[in-house]
């Protein structure tokens, strides 16, 4: 049987930027995924959402991954309403893809670190495995999850990515503060914001 690798990338996506494309686009490469699955969340367990509707994050997302035909969406969070628990998300994909998909489920560094505090991680070690985004140097930062849960942490995953220092929550104050957002988040997804008067839009183009 082929196996199809499948990346998922789960977050609030609010907005989407540049640094999410990338390390999505990092992991495809550096562990031959088949395809990257963005799912934004309706509620995070871990953050408030303030600013756009899940069905505007949702659309920049779209927007976002459009040019990019190894990158799709799914709006299987927000259907489902309620909070978006990472473990519920991988059980669907499984039972929905069975044994042809291996799950490779992409994260920050901050996310991994996080990772002993979340609602069972030991069973969302055993569906996928977890790749943690570091700068080149950050090896240091996942040891010590890793050594954590021991014969689960080779599930763990180092990748490397260039720095890029951007934060979903310093661009939603710079599009308050009417500065510029170029070359921080895709085109049409700043379009889509001013367009749509999200996050109280004066942002420059």
């Amino acid at each position: 049987m082929e196996i199809t690798r499948l990346g998922v990338m789960g977050g609030t996506f609010n907005p989407i930027h540049l640094g999410h494309l990338m390390i999505a686009e990092e992991a495809r490469e550096a562990y031959s995924l088949d395809r990257v699955l963005f799912i934004p969340s309706y509620i995070t367990p871990h953050k408030e959402v303030h600013g756009a509707t899940a069905q505007q994050r949702l659309e920049m997302t779209r927007l976002a991954t459009a040019d990019n035909p190894y990158f799709t969406v799914s709006d299987m969070e927000i259907r489902r309403r309620g909070p978006s628990y990472t473990l519920d998300t991988l059980r669907f994909l499984k039972k929905l893809y069975g044994p042809s998909h291996e799950l490779y489920f992409i994260s920050g560094t901050d996310t991994i670190q996080d990772l002993p505090n979340w609602n069972h991680p030991e069973d969302i070690l055993r569906l996928c495995h977890f790749i943690g985004a570091t700068r080149p140097d950050g090896t240091e930062a996942i040891m010590p999850v890793v050594r954590h849960f021991g014969s689960l942490g080779h599930h763990i995953l180092k990748l490397s990515v260039p720095t890029m220092e951007l934060s979903s929550t310093e661009l939603r104050r710079r599009i308050r503060e009417g500065r510029s957002i170029r070359y921080m988040i895709p085109r049409a997804v700043a379009d889509y914001i001013r367009k749509n008067g999200i996050y109280q839009c004066t942002a420059q183009r």
